[in-house]
């Protein structure tokens, strides 16, 4: 998409020139002005006696052009940096492993440390537990049929 603005605003620009060319070649109201100094008699003697007709057609066209052209780049500025910015929003958070914070301001590691410990000392609870009554079983079953 980043080609296709680029190519757009170079065709802008041309336009943009072809469009102040068009107008500075007309002739002012007065037979006059800026017209007859940038070549309007020469502009005469292109288009033949309906000059005026033709160059206001063509400075309307493409002053259509232009603010279609302008519009639509717009548009697809406004549509690349909405992308952008999903895409950031979306984007999974990097983290730096290698530098582990110094400090731990929630007591999370202690927390998980406190859990772990925990849960350990229960599995040997019932690891003992288990052995006990292991034991008990056992004992009780030759003690059962001697009698």
């Amino acid at each position: 998409m980043g080609i296709l603005i680029n190519l757009l605003t170079i065709v802008l620009v041309l336009v943009s020139i072809f469009l102040i060319l068009v107008i500075l070649m007309q002739r002012g109201s007065a037979q006059g002005g800026l017209g007859a100094a940038m070549g309007g008699g020469m502009a005469e003697s292109t288009f033949g006696a309906d000059t005026t007709n033709v160059l206001t057609k063509l400075t309307r066209n493409v002053a259509i052009v232009f603010f279609v052209m302008v519009f639509g780049l717009y548009l697809a500025v406004l549509w690349v940096n909405k992308q952008e910015s999903e895409a950031a929003q979306n984007a999974l958070p990097q983290f730096d492993l290698d530098q582990a914070p110094a400090t731990d301001p929630l007591g999370l590691n202690e927390t998980l440390s406190e859990a772990t410990d925990s849960v350990e000392q229960m599995a040997n609870d019932l690891e003992a537990q288990v052995e006990e009554t292991t034991n008990e079983t056992s004992t009780s079953e030759e003690s059962s049929p001697g009698q």
